[in-house]
């Protein structure tokens, strides 16, 4: 009987995959930035969905990261023509992966960090009414696929939200959120 449970539990072991190499990574993402409206006193400002993009480096403790990363948007008004509003982020992020015991793993994630926006004055004026760097956070979720050894496929959704942004020109605080959907690949060093 003792014989019969150590080798079941020895095939069982041989069945278990093993745990994903520690280690340095890069990662590259890009999606669709969803905006909502830049919402102040002096009046709202729908905002079209652009092309996000994301490029990190981090590091890998199998089953939690860590990385800096680097983002831009650039999203136009509704009203077309009319000027729009970008954002760089700058952000350290945390994510931990949910361990499946296959190439499949989920994620979960959250960062901190700065975003710089400059968005143009009332739509038409070119003039920026913001320029400024304020504090950003984020949260999110999505998916990991290893293909090979060093090479993951990514999908994942996170909504990211700059706080303390000042409208000078109206003297009013705004209000703005965007939520990304991206796809990317991390490539372990």
């Amino acid at each position: 009987m003792k014989k019969s449970i150590l080798l079941a539990l020895f095939f069982a072991g041989l069945a278990i995959k093993p745990a994903m190499a520690a280690g340095p990574y890069i990662s590259t993402a890009a999606g669709m930035g969803i905006p909502g409206n830049l919402n102040e006193s002096g009046g709202s400002w729908g905002v079209d969905n652009s092309l996000a993009l994301n490029e990190a480096v981090g590091y890998d403790f199998n089953g939690a990261r860590v990385e800096a990363a680097v983002g831009y948007q650039n999203n136009d008004y509704e009203i077309a023509g009319t000027g729009g509003v970008s954002m760089w982020t700058f952000m350290a992020n945390a994510f931990y992966d949910l361990n499946t015991g296959s190439d499949i793993q989920p994620y979960i994630m959250a960062g901190l960090g700065a975003a710089h926006i400059r968005a143009d004055d009332d739509p038409g004026i070119p003039t920026p009414w913001l320029d400024e760097t304020y504090f950003a956070w984020q949260l999110g979720a999505g998916i990991g696929c290893k293909v090979s050894k060093t090479v993951t496929i990514d999908a994942g959704y996170r909504y990211l939200r700059p706080e303390g942004i000042r409208c000078t020109f109206h003297n009013s605080d705004v209000k703005w959120e965007t939520h990304n959907i991206m796809a990317g690949i991390r490539v372990s060093l």
